[in-house]
């Protein structure tokens, strides 16, 4: 008898034999029990979940003899057996992966109105995702409008391509993957069928590389009574989180090369352990992964705890791009052990455990200014994890942290006293410790250190000389120490005054500001002020507004109103509509708020004075026979055109100026 996998032989061949799609199963039940089957069905989901053996299944009740009022096949009739052997001619099988031409799917369409010894035809096409866009345009109207005694159930793993207009034509109905009590059920059901004797270890291992797949997991079952037990490698990718855990490279690296040396896939290896990096970030965040053993759920939560939850990200991060660029690479192995290398090359040095005196004082800088602003326990604090960075000179840093937590240290601190002789704070103790490790000289202590409890506080530093801002002006007095203190010869004949408070001490006067040239009111604002700045005016305007007020000419101011002339009334008319503009750029040439009044050229006021000094001439009689005709005109249109419209510019058809 020739050989057939366990998944083959153990086939589900009634509805109540599928695992784990109970929404799909009771769906088709009662679709046949009510005689409501639908004319096209789309299933979906990952490989080995049951779509072509529900197909086949749903296939066999619409043409079994002895249908029983659960809706399940009997099994038995000649239609039940035909469907079962492969051949029966109600049932007919299309892998549209190899069939994915027009020319097969016109057939397929020829075809489907010939009649079958059975009641039903049922059209299985698997892959229909494969098929071509002309393929699929060529099914659209046979699976929209099918034979009365025609059912299409269409299989993929990859609904999203799918054509909509295919899917819109079909009940799609999903499939999901199988959970792990369910899987290690059928497991243990298939081994008494076969006459298999299986340990728990070897159910829980099966499940495991099945993730959810009935078919893989009735595969890793047969891989596994071929070799007589659990294969050796199935250690390879505990291995490598174990070296994930303890932040060893090396020993990751390790773990793959024993993998892939016993035969394992570096892309196979890099699934495998992204799919077990993603348990265990679920497993930490309490979430049932659906797929895993209970005893697999508890182990993965204890290493959970030791990888931690950046790193576990992390890892995800970057072994789910090696995925994507082993598709591409020469070398998958090589790809994915640079990103084992990157993930523990972007760890800082105390999450790798590699800390040492080689680390950065840019985090204890830090935490002093952190420090400086009363946060003592934050310079305190681990530089990152549950590891701390050991310096040279740490003994000095801790004795100034002590120092402002007001505790005595165990080894005093070697901070020199602050000038005023009281002790320093905790922050100059510890920038001096830096200092000292860096050897630099100590810095002063910053001006906003608080004073401490019972100490007297210095006066505030006299402002610097101010220099001489002419005759009238005062210059800054002296330093208050010069005032203060006194002379040698007297502090041996009388005792030293105390030194003055804060309260004490009075500031010296500033000096007053060099007064500021007056502006001029917009009441006093002059005609021959604006004349001068009008240039200045019209460089701030834009481009149009620039063009149709260059011809403007100021004629005479009346207080905060500035009259301006334009050539004719068409170009006045123009120029009013940015006339806001032009009083908003007066406004910032001239700090002043000035309206503006345009009037044409034949709108001049004859008595007001004019820009140009021209008025209007005087009343006079006119000797009509003195007039003579002016002489003729020889400018063209265009020339008139610009004439009348100062700024305009000439554009020939080809766009040239």
């Amino acid at each position: 008898m020739v050989f057939q996998s366990l998944y083959r032989r153990f086939r589900p061949q009634r509805f109540d034999e599928v695992i784990g799609q109970s929404h799909l199963v009771s769906a088709l039940k009662n679709a046949v029990a009510d005689d409501r089957v639908g004319h096209a069905y789309l299933l979906s989901g990952p490989r080995g979940t049951g779509k072509t053996s529900t197909a086949r299944i749903l296939a066999k009740a619409l043409n079994c003899e002895n249908l029983g009022p659960d809706a399940e096949p009997c099994g038995e009739c000649a239609s039940c057996t035909s469907i079962e052997v492969g051949a029966s001619m109600d049932l007919v099988e299309l892998d549209a992966a190899s069939n994915n031409r027009v020319e097969n799917v016109r057939e397929l369409t020829a075809n489907a109105a010939l009649a079958s010894p059975g009641r039903r035809k049922v059209y299985l096409l698997d892959e229909v995702h494969m098929l071509s866009t002309a393929a699929s345009n060529a099914l659209l109207k046979t699976l929209e409008e099918p034979p009365g005694h025609v059912v299409f159930i269409l299989a993929t793993t990859d609904p999203q391509k799918v054509l909509p207009t295919i899917r819109s034509r079909t009940q799609h109905v999903e499939l999901g993957l199988i959970g792990a009590d369910e899987l290690a059920a059928h497991v243990r059901t298939i081994a008494e069928r076969a006459e298999l004797e299986l340990t728990d270890e070897i159910v829980d291992y099966v499940v495991a590389r099945g993730a959810g797949s009935a078919r893989d997991t009735l595969s890793a079952l047969d891989q596994v009574v071929a070799a007589g037990g659990i294969p050796d490698d199935r250690v390879s990718v505990d291995e490598l989180l174990s070296g994930l855990a303890a932040r060893d490279v090396a020993r990751c690296l390790a773990a793959v090369s024993s993998a892939v040396a016993s035969g394992v896939d570096a892309r196979d290896l890099a699934e495998r352990t992204a799919r077990r990096l993603r348990d265990m970030f679920l497993v930490a965040a309490d979430v049932d992964p659906g797929q895993l053993p209970p005893a697999d759920i508890q182990a993965l939560g204890q290493l959970a705890g030791e990888i931690g939850r950046p790193l576990n990200v992390k890892a995800l991060e970057l072994i789910g791009s090696s995925l994507v660029d082993m598709r591409q690479a020469p070398d998958p192995r090589l790809t994915f052990e640079v990103a084992l290398v990157r993930l523990f090359a972007d760890q800082p040095a105390s999450a790798t455990g590699s800390a040492g005196p080689s680390a950065d004082l840019t985090d204890i800088l830090r935490r002093l200014e952190a420090l400086e602003q009363g946060g003592g326990a934050a310079a305190s604090a681990p530089l990152g994890g549950d590891q701390r960075v050991e310096l040279p000179g740490s003994s000095e840093i801790a004795s100034a942290v002590a120092a402002m937590k007001d505790t005595e240290p165990e080894q005093p601190s070697s901070a020199p006293p602050s000038p005023s002789g009281s002790r320093p704070s905790g922050a100059q103790a510890a920038r001096a410790a830096l200092a000292e490790v860096r050897g630099e000289s100590p810095p002063s202590a910053p001006a906003n250190d608080a004073p401490e409890a019972g100490a007297v506080p210095p006066p505030p530093p006299p402002p610097p000389p101010r220099a001489s801002a002419g005759p009238g002006v005062e210059t800054a007095p002296p330093p208050l120490e010069s005032a203060a203190d006194p002379q040698p010869e007297a502090a041996s004949e009388q005792p030293a005054p105390n030194p003055p408070s804060i309260e004490t001490v009075e500031e010296p006067p500033a000096p007053e500001p060099p007064p500021v040239a007056a502006v001029p009111h917009a009441d006093d604002m002059s005609f021959a002020l604006i004349e001068e700045r009008w240039a200045d005016v019209l460089a701030v305007l834009a481009p149009r507004a620039r063009a149709r007020f260059q011809a403007a000419q100021l004629l005479r101011t009346e207080g905060r109103v500035a009259v301006l002339e334009l050539p004719n009334e068409v170009h006045r008319e123009r120029c009013e509509q940015l006339r806001a503009e032009v009083e908003v750029a007066l406004a910032r040439v001239l700090s002043q708020e000035i309206e503006l009044r345009l009037v044409a050229g034949s709108d001049r006021d004859p008595v007001g004075p004019s820009a140009a000094g021209v008025g209007a001439a005087p009343d006079e009689t006119i000797d009509l026979d003195e007039l003579r005709d002016a002489p003729p005109d020889g400018r063209s249109s265009v020339d008139r055109i610009t004439d009348a419209f100062p700024g305009a510019l000439v554009v020939d058809n080809d766009g040239s100026m």
